[in-house]
């Protein structure tokens, strides 16, 4: 597969994500594992009002750069998203869609996920909640505090709501390596 945009930096955290998505761990994505299996982890980690407001977000993200790559497998079985589907896709937006407008989305995403992430409303996110944060994406804990003192720009010990989105702004756009490139665990080789 010819890229035209993404780097081989780039790639390897669109895998690293990939494994959040893959929940099953069989290569595949499926709309379940995407939509419906993290929707329900988010209402049953957070219990906030607002895990609504992620639930849609992250509806509007599976719509919009998961679910245009996914095929169907074999004749009559459910679509399902692929690795290097998913990077041809990503390759294919980053390159012929104005980039500030998926910015200005992914923003919107993630203050949204800064909202119910945030469980105690002290408007930071603790290790402790960051780390609910990754057992819903699929993420072994034990590489929480890693990921975390990466994203935590001025080491007070705790995630900003600018410190977090921007965070995770860079993992989806930026092509080498940022803070942010640590958002979803560490990346896979």
């Amino acid at each position: 597969m010819a890229l035209k945009t993404l780097t081989p930096f780039f790639c390897r955290k669109i895998a690293t994500f990939f494994t959040c998505l893959d929940i099953d761990h069989d290569g595949y994505a499926s709309h379940d594992d995407m939509y419906g299996r993290i929707a329900r982890r988010v209402r049953v980690m957070f219990h906030k009002s607002d895990a609504v407001e992620v639930e849609a977000a992250w509806k509007f993200c599976c719509e919009t750069f998961l679910f245009p790559a996914m095929k169907s497998v074999k004749d009559g079985q459910e679509e399902v998203l692929n690795l290097e589907s998913y990077i041809a896709l990503l390759d294919h937006l980053l390159t012929n869609t104005c980039v500030e407008t998926l910015k200005a989305r992914a923003r919107l995403f993630f203050n949204a996920i800064f909202d119910s992430i945030d469980v105690d409303n002290g408007g930071t996110i603790s290790l402790r909640e960051y780390a609910h944060f990754l057992v819903c994406m699929n993420v072994d804990p034990e590489h929480t505090t890693i990921c975390f003192n990466a994203m935590d720009a001025d080491k007070n010990g705790t995630l900003s709501r600018e410190e977090f989105v921007d965070a995770g702004i860079q993992f989806f756009y930026d092509m080498e390596e940022t803070p942010g490139a640590y958002f979803f665990g560490p990346l896979k080789n």
